[in-house]
This record gives structure tokens, sequence and C-alpha cells, in this order.
């Protein structure tokens, strides 16, 4: 997706990155950013679920773990790139203007609505699937589960962000 904006000459407008990367670079950088910001948000995110589910009680593994979590994350990522993987390409090959489409993202047309609607799609899984997680894996109380799944969703969203956007 960052190959696509990037080869699209595409900049963030409205959201400025938080790492000091200028704009026109942004996406470029981004292409070598993702991969391992996605490592560390999973390694973390998992060895969260597990540290604090060995404290409550569970007995799942620390592979089990990481592999629930994985497929959580490789889920509900789909989300987002409902919108953005057709989008960055669709720049890329010239049909749509990856800069003013950035900026039609930030102003209200039915497409920001259903950009927003996959983010909502994407947070949803999330707020599901990491609880669910920790439940299948180290069959803890279901209120401890959602604790655990929902903060170490907000560490992996909040580390994700900060490389990503």
């Amino acid at each position: 997706m960052y190959f696509f904006l990037w080869k699209a000459n595409g900049a963030p407008t409205f959201f400025k990155p938080w790492l000091n990367i200028p704009s026109e670079d942004y996406y470029f950088v981004n292409i070598f950013l993702l991969a391992p910001s996605m490592l560390i948000c999973w390694l973390l995110a998992s060895s969260m679920v597990q540290v604090f589910s060995k404290a409550l009680g569970g007995d799942g593994s620390f592979e089990q773990t990481l592999i629930l979590i994985a497929l959580s994350i490789n889920i509900s990522m789909w989300g987002s790139l409902i919108h953005d993987l057709p989008m960055s390409f669709l720049s890329m090959v010239g049909v749509i203007d990856a800069r003013q489409h950035e900026i039609d993202m930030n102003t209200p047309t039915v497409f920001r609505t259903i950009l927003w609607a996959c983010y909502l799609l994407y947070l949803l899984s999330f707020l599901i699937l990491f609880p669910l997680s920790v439940k299948v894996v180290h069959r803890l109380k279901t209120l401890h589960c959602i604790w655990i799944g929902w903060t170490s969703f907000i560490v992996f969203q909040l580390i994700f962000l900060i490389f990503n956007r």
C-alpha cells in the first residue's frame, strides 16, 4: 500500500506523521518502517497478553498467544485495507489523485463515511478478537479477557500509530 502511495506521489496532508519525516518522503520511508513496526506491535501485544494472563492464572503458552494474536491482527487489519488498498492502487495507476483523495477524506462526503465505516470494522474486529484470543489461549474469566485484550490493543495501536500514522 505504501509503495502504491509513494509511486502516486501521495503525501499526508491532514494528519501529520508523528515521526519527523517530511510529508513528501513519508510514504517512501514507511515502505521500510511498516514490517518492523508491525513486528514490534505484534510481539509487544502478545507479550502483554502473556504476562497479564499468567498473572491472573492463565495457562496458555506464549507460542499459542503469538499465533492467535497474529491471526487477530491479520483479520482486523483487513477492515482498513478494504479502503486503503484499492485507493492506493488506483492512485498509483492514475485513476485518482492521492493528495486530493487525502484532502477529500477529511471533508464531509459519502466516501469519508465509507472510510470511517471501514475503520469502525477495524476497531470492532480488534476489540472482539484480542479478548477472544485471550479466552481461547488462557481460559480466563470474560472480564479479565476483555481487560487484557483491550489494554494490549491500545498499546498495539499507539505503537502502530507512531510509525504508520
